[in-house]
């Protein structure tokens, strides 16, 4: 249990072995392979891959070796228990995390992306498996993935959490969260646009992918 507990949730822990192999290995560049688990003609689709896009162009402005792939969509339903016992805090989400290692067992891709159905608070766990990454979002029509541009920066968020970034309590920037008073909401916005990184983020994801 000890070890489950250690795994975060919209936070950053230690980086799962896809992530630490390539980080030991001096000059190699990773691509890491997404898959979106959802519609094919779900809204947040198209926002995905502007998120990932968006971080792979913070990747080559910062010299890192690392980048996402354009996301492969699976069409099957996402495994919506698992994913609100993860999106819940501990120690429920510890339990969401177990049942998402199953749920997700043969689905490919070192990052997975599940388009909710049900009312989840979105996250962005490690797991532990070999696997960067499990991201969960909640439904595009509801608050605040529903406020203009929001859902960009949430799904960039998330991904920086599978990055390796932690929360910060800066408000104007993307990794705002817990357990400062920043929320989703604040990434709302009449002009579409990704909120900055800070500094000390930009040096961290050079430490681990430089």
């Amino acid at each position: 249990m000890a070890g489950l507990l250690a795994l975060t949730a919209c936070g950053a822990g230690e980086s799962a072995p896809a992530l630490s192999q390539a980080r030991e290995q001096p000059g190699v560049s990773t691509t890491l392979r997404v898959t979106i688990l959802g519609r094919p003609d779900d809204v947040r689709v198209p926002v995905v891959r502007e998120a990932l896009g968006h971080w792979n162009a913070v990747a080559a402005r910062l010299e890192l070796r690392v980048r996402f792939d354009s996301a492969t969509v699976v069409d099957r339903p996402p495994p919506e228990d698992a994913l609100r016992a993860t999106g819940r805090a501990m120690p429920w989400r510890a339990l969401g995390i177990l049942r998402l290692r199953r749920a997700l067992t043969g689905v490919r891709g070192d990052v997975v992306i599940a388009l909710s159905r049900a009312d989840v608070i979105s996250f962005g766990v490690t797991t532990g498996t070999g696997r960067a990454g499990v991201i969960g979002l909640r439904p595009a029509d509801r608050w605040p993935l529903s406020l203009p541009n929001a859902a960009r920066n949430v799904v960039a968020h998330e991904l920086g959490h599978v990055l390796g970034l932690e929360h910060n309590a800066d408000s104007t920037t993307l990794m705002c969260g817990r357990p400062a008073p920043c929320r989703p909401s604040a990434f709302a916005s009449e002009r579409a646009r990704f909120f900055p990184l800070t500094r000390s983020d930009e040096q961290a994801l050079r430490k681990r992918w430089r």
